[in-house]
């Protein structure tokens, strides 16, 4: 056992060929995410396989050289992982990212000539401050996409991060630190301590890597899951997303006991308009009307496309005589809203709307409001279109008073 001392160029070696193997994985795993920061992601691996290359070589040549620009493509390894998590969160900065990347190495080669090559620890030490602040840098980014990242994903890089902050913390603090240059000349237990750390940081790249490509991949299983649930011509939530929100308004309206309204809104004389001008021109005018009504909504309120030239709208904390003006005022900017056709011709629209507000029961299913509201806006529709019309099971105006 006296005998034994570990093989730094076998181990780095080792480490590069994982890194260089890590790195086409993801090329091949994420190229559909090329532009997300994948393109990032993979370089800091590839870079970081340089790395432990040089390092390898280091261990074996002795050369000082070698330490510097190993080192120095740590830095760059870091970069561009942080540029990667930019690219995630969809900022391009160039300024900023050319910073990330040139302050780090400008720093390495700086240090390299005020201490090199007469003070190695200095040099080392000063290095490894360089890496800290770097390492802070993409945690600080880690901490922006908290919200937007709610995965395991996530979770795997700032945990993986955050190991190796506190493997090379202690580093700034240590005076007589060896290298794999000098390792036959190294106590046992402290080749056993810096092997250990270079695995340690080595999985963390190792994990980090993963956990960015579960990022990507739950965003992207997210964005689908959002597409699903979109009406696609007018982008506007469709029925089943209109029946889950309003399942989730009906529960709050009901535990606070304040009223709801449910406005259904159909287009006047939509099938003679679809007969006279087609149905391209007819997808114009569904497109114009929502678009109103995304324009004309409060940020809570609920606007869905219910089918055809249908919609609904789920108004929260609303009383029926605020449902009332904003219907009214819905139906003013559509009645002025100008639609003007490929072909020139510009025409008018109106709708009829049917209002129903209350305050739900625990429990209530979301059918018996719209159904309220659907009775009232053919109620509209026989008075003559281009009205309103408020359910008659809707809550009295002193009903209402009391609920506000």
């Amino acid at each position: 056992m006296q005998d034994f001392k570990p093989d730094f160029l076998t181990a780095f070696g080792m480490i590069a060929l994982s890194a260089f193997t890590v790195s086409w994985v993801m090329w091949i795993l994420g190229r559909q995410y090329w532009r997300q920061g994948m393109s990032h992601a993979v370089l800091s691996t590839a870079v970081c396989g340089v790395a432990y290359t040089i390092f390898a070589l280091q261990a074996k040549l002795g050369i000082i050289e070698l330490q510097v620009i190993a080192k120095t493509l740590i830095s760059v390894a870091i970069a561009s992982f942080t540029i990667a998590l930019q690219r995630f969160r969809e900022s391009h900065e160039w300024v900023r990212d050319t910073a990330l990347m040139w302050l780090p190495i400008a720093a390495s080669f700086a240090l390299a000539v005020i201490y090199l090559p007469e003070d190695l620890t200095g040099f080392n030490r000063m290095q490894t401050v360089v890496t800290v602040l770097q390492t802070f840098s993409t945690l600080h980014v880690l901490y922006r996409l908290r919200s937007n990242s709610p995965g395991a994903g996530w979770k795997l890089v700032t945990a993986a991060i955050l190991i190796q902050l506190l493997s090379i913390v202690p580093l700034v603090f240590v005076k007589d630190r060896p290298s794999p240059a000098v390792g036959a000349a190294m106590p046992l237990d402290a080749l056993l301590a810096m092997w250990g750390l270079c695995l340690v940081l080595f999985l963390k790249l190792v994990i980090s890597s993963i956990g960015f490509l579960i990022m990507l991949r739950d965003r992207q299983a997210a964005l689908e899951r959002h597409k699903a649930l979109l009406d696609p011509l007018t982008q506007l939530p469709n029925r089943a997303a209109l029946v889950r929100d309003m399942t989730s308004a009906i529960g709050a309206s009901a535990s606070s006991q304040r009223p709801m309204a449910v406005l259904l809104m159909d287009i006047d004389h939509f099938k003679r308009f679809n007969d006279q001008h087609g149905h391209l021109a007819g997808d114009q005018v569904i497109q114009t009307v929502a678009r109103i009504l995304k324009q004309q909504s409060r940020a809570k309120d609920i606007v869905s496309r219910y089918g055809g030239e249908e919609f609904v709208l789920v108004l929260p904390d609303t009383l029926p005589h605020e449902a009332e003006i904003a219907a009214l005022r819905l139906c003013t900017a559509i009645r002025h809203t100008s639609i003007v056709l490929p072909s020139g011709i510009e025409l008018h629209v109106t709708v009829s709307v049917g209002i129903h507000s209350s305050i739900p029961l625990p429990g209530q299913g979301w059918q018996p409001l719209v159904a309220a509201a659907d009775e009232a806006m053919y109620a509209a529709k026989r008075g003559g279109r281009d009205r309103i019309s408020i359910s008659s099971t809707s809550l009295s105006p002193s009903a209402a008073f009391a609920a506000a």
